[in-house]
């Protein structure tokens, strides 16, 4: 195993998007299953570059040699960091958690809206794909994805994993929907070569462990 690039690559909790100089829209992530993946990968003594949504799940992880933490808010301030990231060389796996809003303002008001209208419309216009961009500039990378989404079948829940695997040529999808997911449960499907089941978890703290393994065996086959 090269030490020298080992490191993974953590996105996880929310993201915001202000839609004038105090108001923002939002999503309900917590953070809290990237934590513990953070955790449980940091407990494997292996390297964490920990990318956190503003508002996430504090953690108290004092090794800084196995864990690094940068906070960001909005998208742009996320594709950014994945930008810095990249040029370092060190990344081996990623694991992109992040609820990234797929809608933002078309424009930010600088100072704060009054609220004398009746109405305020507001133009949203989509955001671009994360996942590409890690795959783009960290081809290399083992890559992990989630596709979360509510009140489908396991098997319209799985065709939509592997879509998204397919597209961006993912090595591996975690999928999960909002209804299954509580603030210790959470049920979830590890997605491998077509429709293939890994694994499955019913926990945080499972599927942080299952996922540390998998990642694991990758680092040491290198």
């Amino acid at each position: 195993m090269k030490s020298e690039k080992r490191r993974v690559l953590l996105t996880s909790g929310p993201t915001r998007a202000y839609i004038d100089s105090i108001r923002y829209i939002a999503n309900t992530s917590s953070g809290a299953l990237g934590a513990r993946i953070a955790e449980a990968l940091v407990k494997s003594n292996i390297p964490v570059l920990h990318i956190y949504g503003i508002g996430s799940e504090k953690l108290s992880i004092n090794d800084k040699l196995l864990y690094e933490s940068v906070q960001v808010t909005t998208v742009s301030d996320l594709v950014k960091t994945i930008g810095i990231t990249a040029e370092r060389g060190d990344i081996r796996a990623v694991v992109h958690a992040m609820a990234v809003l797929d809608y933002v303002p078309e424009k930010t008001l600088e100072e704060k809206k009054q609220s004398g209208d009746d109405f305020w419309d507001i133009r949203l216009v989509k955001t671009p794909k994360v996942i590409k961009i890690i795959r783009d500039k960290m081809p290399d990378a083992y890559t992990v994805g989630f596709k979360l989404e509510v009140g489908i079948t396991d098997k319209e829940l799985f065709r939509r994993a592997k879509a998204l695997k397919e597209r961006h040529a993912l090595d591996l999808v975690i999928a999960n929907r909002l209804e299954h997911v509580g603030s210790e449960f959470h049920e979830a499907f590890f997605i491998g070569e077509g429709t293939k089941i890994l694994a499955t978890a019913t926990t945080k703290k499972d599927i942080a462990q299952k996922l540390t393994d998998l990642i694991a065996v990758r680092l040491l086959s290198e």
